[in-house]
């Protein structure tokens, strides 16, 4: 038969031995998750950092194609209102003068014809 003769003192140092043990267990998971979830984290943030250069490089084409379709509808613009000038110096101020001259005949005519009946 085998006797156990043991103190309190070596009770108490064997179950801090086993806690020992277990928190170290416990923290051996804890230290791996965090090196997961940083080995995660690294990733998206390369991820992200690819897809950021993409959306600068992008949006400094859009700027740019902006600027040019600005400039272009500009110069468009432009090109309307001198032609709507010319067509108002060639074609409405002599229609209108016309007109003006053809009312004021048609008034000395209708002088005449008043005139005459009476």
């Amino acid at each position: 038969m085998i006797t156990l003769n043991f103190s309190l003192w070596e009770l108490a140092i064997f179950l801090v031995a086993i806690a020992f043990v277990v928190a170290n267990i416990y923290l051996v998971k804890m230290f791996k998750s965090i090196a997961m979830t940083f080995d995660i984290t690294t990733k998206l943030m390369e991820d992200n950092r690819l897809a950021l250069r993409s959306i600068m490089e992008n949006s400094d084409d859009i700027t740019k194609s902006s600027a040019h379709m600005v400039e272009t509808a500009s110069g468009m613009v432009d090109d309307v209102e001198a032609s709507v000038n010319m067509i108002k110096q060639d074609v409405i101020d002599p229609v209108v003068k016309a007109a003006s001259v053809l009312k004021k005949g048609l008034g000395i005519f209708q002088k005449k014809s008043k005139k005459d009946t009476i």
